[in-house]
């Protein structure tokens, strides 16, 4: 609604024509709340006709959900029950929809979709097009109550009788991975270090996160309760006293280390020599090599290597570089950076720019690396009103800033976010 609109309710500082903005992750918050608090709605939006009788005025009406079974743009592969239309100058045609699969209930939003006349189904075939890429790329996996994750099958525990414990699932679970993707390749952390004794069996303990799998609208990862399943006692009181004198002396070894190990630290982390034109560190409106950028499609054995923390990303052609570009990567947390190293490939996923409202941050010129849109190249950081946060710019080829992407410059984003093939190699080191 216009601010006009609102009467004594309006915004003040705000013009009177201003509109309350939504992306589409901030749509599908709103409908997660809505189905597990109000279920009982799904009786009311997967009803395809009905009549409205106002004294003697019968008004026949159908629902403008168009892919209900029976409505134009049915499809049994896409058994819809809901959920909300809406078309905005803004906005354009807008749909969220809803289904179950495999007992599991989706959400899909689309924005902004041609709307050419009261009869264009633009919005439900994009709505359907979305619907088969997520059954075409990935599937639902369970798992199940007592499963172990091979990367944390004991947790330290503090005062026990025994030193560590086996964790295990709480709950039976179900998510969306790959197709690709089997739940024993999946990286796990544990919530804690340790456990304190006394545990007692089938209460939570802890949660495991689901590395680099995050929740709607967060960089949160999904996150599984865990539990033990046998009672876990405390051991008497002698043993606990040494161990609390044992955890001092042993903690205070390691804060004396840890400066040591600082104070001798290696600053030169690149694995290749700067080339003589690269630019000044912090020129994010420019090319980072003088020459002309390489053509990608003809360059032979063709990778990309990121080293974290020297604030590069090399274009390689088998071991040699042919050309460097300033990047910025995640920011270190306990000398772990926020963006994941090993090896990926660049994904389909890539546009123009894009705008995170959780981080308050968007980004031109974008290509996925990892997660079909979660991590991504892209450019420096650009505000709500699209311009450069020159402040993060400045940090191109000098420091760390990421939530966990690979930034470049304006002009390296755009080359390669349009040119990068899908499927080249992205290999990502600290140094």
């Amino acid at each position: 609604m216009p601010n006009y609109t609102l009467g004594e309710e309006r915004f003040k500082n705000k013009s009177k024509d201003a509109e309350n903005t939504l992306s589409a992750s901030d749509m599908a918050i709103i409908i997660s709340h809505l189905l597990k608090k109000y279920p009982q709605v799904l009786n009311t939006t997967k009803v395809v006709k009905s009549s409205f009788v106002d004294g003697k005025t019968i008004t026949p009406m159908q629902n403008w959900n168009w892919m209900l079974k029976g409505l134009s743009q049915y499809d049994p592969n896409y058994p819809v029950d809901g959920l909300k239309t809406g078309t905005t100058d803004a906005a354009g045609a807008c749909f969220a929809s809803t289904m179950k699969k495999n007992g599991r209930r989706l959400v899909t939003v689309v924005m902004g979709a041609q709307h050419a006349s009261g009869e264009d189904p633009s919005r439900f075939i994009q709505t359907k097009k979305l619907l088969k890429y997520i059954f075409d790329n990935y599937s639902s996996k369970k798992i199940k109550q007592g499963f172990s994750f091979a990367s944390v099958r004991r947790v330290k525990v503090i005062n026990g009788k025994e030193k560590s414990a086996p964790v295990y699932v709480k709950e039976p679970t179900v998510i969306w991975l790959p197709k690709e993707q089997q739940l024993s390749d999946l990286k796990v952390k544990f919530s804690k270090k340790e456990i304190h004794a006394p545990q007692i069996s089938g209460k939570t303990v802890g949660r495991y996160y689901l590395i680099n799998k995050p929740v709607l609208n967060s960089n949160k990862d999904i996150a599984i309760k865990a539990t033990v399943h046998q009672d876990i006692k405390q051991a008497n009181l002698l043993v606990r006293i040494w161990n609390r004198l044992f955890n001092h002396q042993q903690s205070s070894s390691k804060k004396a280390n840890s400066s040591v190990a600082t104070a001798q630290k290696d600053k030169n982390f690149r694995p290749y020599q700067d080339p003589k034109d690269l630019v000044k560190a912090g020129s994010w409106d420019k090319k980072s090599e003088s020459k002309k950028h390489p053509n990608l499609t003809k360059v032979k054995d063709l990778w990309l290597r990121v080293s974290l923390k020297g604030n590069r990303t090399y274009i390689m052609s088998g071991k040699k570089p042919i050309y460097t570009m300033l990047s910025t990567g995640g920011v270190y947390h306990k000398n772990k950076s926020d963006t994941p190293t090993g090896t990926y490939h660049i994904q389909p996923e890539r546009g123009d720019s894009f705008y995170n409202h959780k981080l308050n941050e968007g980004a031109k010129y974008y290509v996925s690396w990892k997660d079909h849109g979660v991590y991504l190249f892209h450019s420096v950081p650009t505000k709500s009103d699209g311009s450069i946060d020159k402040k993060e710019a400045k940090k191109l080829g000098k420091s760390q800033g990421s939530h966990g992407c690979i930034r470049l410059s304006i002009p390296d984003s755009k080359w390669l976010a349009t040119t990068v093939p899908v499927g080249t190699k992205v290999v990502i080191k600290n140094n």
